[in-house]
């Protein structure tokens, strides 16, 4: 016999959740059961009764919200100090009515701010005894360890939200004079992935303020040397093992335990002489010297920077002892360095204080001192060298790699005050301020390597590639005035401007000697996705994805990239939307063509608007360069040629080489419709030529593609004579630089030259000998019109078939400052058309409507361009078939 058990109704699904940012309060109740007891349950009642609307009154005038109450309760509120404000009332409440009840009562309390999701139930359900507003999310849990860690009469609340609560202290009145804030220092809560920086706040004199202890639910955690026994005789015991390392065994080590490779923030200068030139030089010259170190990591000044906005506090914040500390926990910091700077007894002395950041306390300090402001960088110098040592860096090592601070700066404060500033401003991507900035600099120092180095960035940033290498040569002059890893790092800029596979070389080896130098990592994955070297890029490029790196937002921006060359298109969207919530700047062309690959170009749209200018003339016309490519996407020829001639106009002068390229892309479209005739490309292959057979370097290098361009061009329109002429000049160039893009385009001329020699099998030899997938997508091109010239019908359905797949790659493709992308993005479009006249040709009628509907789709125009005769035939053959 089947029984059937009636139930209740199902809760309804689907509520309305709102996620929220709110302060979470849990509090508590200490040995509620035995008061109880001791005063029975009707006075135990009727008590607890009164105490409740005292603490309902209490949340009404902090602004509270009570969501669930039991032995304690549960309360959310718009902002900590308000919770703050309540806990403290909760507390002086519960402090009353124990004295007018004649039994101790007190509270546990702890407060976390995050985000919680909230939903209301239904009145049915409320009736069966669910709570009004539900509350879920992470910072509950967080709460109830802060709450479960505290004493009875304690105030346990976390960083985030004491960093908040503090700054409003004033809205507290009278009170806030009274309230004492104490920092207990890292503690991991089970259940939670991260460990919670615990701080604790009550009036003095009455709240505990004395550090909670651990329990299985939630430790502290303690440096090696202040764990457990046990662990300290383990490591005795291994020392012992290693006694014949007597050196290392007997040398004191300074007291907080720094090890190679760990990191330090360093916190403001304290000036006390009130000469502000001492100011930006001095930290700019510290940070230089401690990054001449492969032992020590600092901890950028822009990753500081960015922790202080996390914190909820002003970029421009002073990074004192308490607030550096908290920076330095939340990095993962071992050590916060404190530099100061004060005239003592008529000498100016520089010292450096070392702070563990956990206990905010001294470990030691070092100084040294000099006569007048002249001294200073040499005693910096000075200070900066004990301190490596001190913490465990040999001195064989530091006097091996270094260099003075006097000589890999500058000696003038003013020139290195400028320096500093100019920083400050490229980093914000002002690089007109910047430019600007250094400039001064160098004016005070002509030979200051390290502002010369500053201006190549930026012209090379904004595309001016002749200015940059002659900055970036003179800097190599002075290169006695730099660092050792300056040094390397300015021959990997140098290196840019030659063969690819150079300089990635140079950036693995940079990697190697400084294992957490994220700029090496991102520079070999840049030079290997302009190589066209995408999975080998983005495999190397995973160290610079640390939460250390101060420049992970534009490391995102790199793996989407990246990612969007490999047709990951959803991992590139996280990838890009992670730069974007990290503050990526600047350009974001890439990002709207992760849109226009999947032709959604409103989206394209919204991430063009969303760029930011950097203030110099030729970025701004490179950040309009997609204009012309989604018009062409979307089959506007005439808007699309107008637009490529106004960005070619605006760059004639601010930006030659991109200028010639546009005008390369001009000559490709003019291929596809029948305006270009022989005068044309025999012009611009003259210009080319010239160019590559003059004295510039830079110029020779950047016209091999061009050249090549100008060759596929003439075979293409039947004038074999102009194409091998072209690749005779670019043979022995080619070779020379060994790069896949200009190697690519010299097999698609090779290619296009044998097909015009109607001999299809060895174009498709030619190009397939260079298909390892860091070919030019265009190669696919060529390649799918030499298997249809060789009747291979099934090979050249495959050839089209990726093409109109591979769209990111066809935006993505490294060649040439984009020159080749237009004729990418009409392969793109144009290879849905031909897929559909093969798959004609092999019978297959219905795959060639579904591709003709889809061309058609993509460009709606299409009957009223060059390709109408083509769509003409298609449609007559598809008529003629049977189906």
């Amino acid at each position: 016999m089947n029984l059937r058990v009636n139930l209740p109704p199902r809760s309804r699904v689907g509520n309305p959740v709102t996620p929220l940012l709110r302060a979470v309060l849990l509090a508590d109740l200490v040995d509620s059961t035995a008061f109880i007891q001791s005063f029975g349950d009707a006075r135990a009642a009727v008590a607890l009764q009164q105490l409740d609307l005292r603490i309902r009154d209490l949340l009404e005038f902090t602004g509270g919200r009570l969501i669930d109450k039991a032995d304690g309760l549960l309360a959310i509120f718009e902002r900590p100090i308000q919770a703050v404000d309540f806990a403290l009332r909760y507390q002086q409440a519960l402090r009353e009515f124990s004295s007018s009840e004649g039994a101790a009562l007190l509270a546990r309390v702890g407060i976390h701010v995050g985000e919680v999701m909230t939903w209301s139930n239904a009145d049915s359900d409320i009736l069966a005894g669910a709570k009004p507003l539900e509350v879920e999310g992470l910072a509950k849990p967080v709460a109830a360890r802060l709450m479960a860690l505290a004493f009875p009469g304690q105030i346990l609340i976390s960083s985030m939200a004491q960093s908040l609560a503090q700054r409003a202290q004033p809205e507290l009145g009278e009170r806030a004079e009274r309230l004492r804030w104490a920092a207990h220092g890292r503690y991991r809560f089970k259940g939670v992935p991260a460990p919670i920086l615990v701080h604790e706040v009550g009036e003095a004199g009455i709240a505990p303020l004395r550090r909670p202890a651990s329990s299985p639910k939630a430790w502290r955690e303690l440096p090696v040397w202040r764990r457990p026994p046990v662990l300290a005789a383990e490591l005795l015991l291994c020392a012992c093992i290693g006694v014949f390392y007597g050196y290392v065994f007997f040398r004191s080590p300074p007291a907080i335990g720094f090890q190679q490779r760990d990191w330090v923030v360093v916190g403001d200068l304290s000036n006390f002489t009130g000469d502000p030139r001492l100011e930006d030089s001095l930290e700019t010259a510290l940070r230089v010297g401690l990054e001449q170190s492969r032992y020590v990591n600092l901890v950028p000044d822009l990753k500081v920077r960015d922790a202080l906005q996390r914190m909820g506090r002003s970029q421009e914040a002073a990074v004192d002892r308490a607030v550096g500390s908290e920076i330095a926990l939340r990095e993962g910091a071992r050590a916060l360095l404190l530099p100061s700077v004060a005239e003592v007894g008529g000498r100016l002395r520089v010292s450096i204080e070392v702070v563990d950041p956990d206990s905010q306390a001294t470990v030691f300090a070092q100084s040294a001192e000099g006569r007048g402001l002249d001294s200073a960088i040499a005693s910096l110098d000075q200070a900066t060298t004990d301190l490596r040592g001190a913490l465990g860096e040999s001195m064989s090592n530091i006097r091996s790699n270094d260099k003075p601070l006097a000589k890999v700066t500058t000696s003038n404060l003013d020139a290195l005050r400028a320096y500093s500033l100019g920083n400050a401003a490229y980093l914000k991507s002002r690089d007109a301020d910047a430019l600007a900035l250094y400039q001064q600099a160098l004016a005070l120092d002509p030979r200051f390597a390290m502002a010369q180095v500053g201006m190549a960035r930026i012209r090379a940033r904004n595309g001016e590639l002749a200015q940059a290498k002659q900055l970036a040569l003179q800097a190599s002059d002075n290169r006695a005035r730099l660092s050792q890893r300056e040094t390397m790092e300015l021959d990997t800029f140098i290196a840019r401007f030659g063969p690819p596979a150079q300089q990635m070389s140079k950036f693995k080896v940079w990697a190697s000697m400084y294992p957490d130098s994220f700029r090496a990592y991102y520079g070999y994955s840049l030079a290997a996705f302009e190589n066209n070297d995408y999975r080998s890029g983005l495999q190397f490029l995973a160290p610079a994805l640390s939460p250390k790196n101060p420049l992970q937002a534009s490391t995102y921006y790199l793996q989407g990239m990246l990612l969007l060359a490999l047709e990951r298109y959803s991992e590139a969207r996280t990838a890009f939307q992670r730069a974007d919530s990290l503050g990526v700047a600047g350009d974001k062309l890439e990002a709207a063509e992760l849109f226009a690959a999947q032709r959604d170009f409103a989206g394209a749209e919204r991430a063009l608007r969303s760029q930011t200018g950097s203030g110099m003339t030729a970025s701004q016309a490179v950040q309009h360069s997609d204009d012309p490519q989604f018009l062409l996407d979307q089959g506007k020829w005439q808007e699309a040629r107008a637009s490529l001639a106004s960005l070619q106009s605006q760059l004639d002068r601010t930006s030659p080489l991109y200028a010639s390229a546009l005008q390369g892309a001009r000559l490709s479209l003019d291929g596809y419709d029948g305006r270009l005739d022989r005068r044309q490309w025999r012009n611009y292959v003259d210009v080319q030529a010239r160019r590559l057979t003059g004295s510039d370097q830079l110029e020779q290098d950047q016209a091999i593609f061009p050249l090549l361009a100008g060759g596929w061009l003439a075979a293409r329109h039947g004038d074999s004579e102009t194409a091998a002429k072209v690749l005779q000049l670019v043979r022995d160039p080619v070779r020379a630089r060994g790069d896949n893009p200009t190697l690519s385009m010299q097999a698609i001329v090779q290619a296009e030259l044998a097909l015009a020699a109607s001999n299809p099998e060895a174009a498709i030899a030619t190009l397939r000998a260079r298909h390892n997938g860091n070919e030019l997508y265009f190669s696919h091109a060529v390649l799918m019109r030499a298997y249809a010239a060789d009747r291979d019908y099934p090979a050249a359905l495959a050839e089209a078939q990726w093409l109109a797949k591979q769209r990111g790659r066809a935006y993505l493709d490294s060649n040439s400052w984009e020159m080749w992308t237009p004729a990418n993005i009409v392969e793109s479009n144009l290879a849905l058309l031909s897929a559909a006249e093969f798959a004609e040709k092999l019978g297959r009628r219905e795959l060639a409507q579904q591709y003709l509907k889809k061309f058609l789709e993509a460009w709606p125009s299409a009957g009223r361009s060059f390709v109408a005769p083509r769509l003409e035939s298609l449609r007559q053959a598809l008529a003629s078939r049977p189906g």
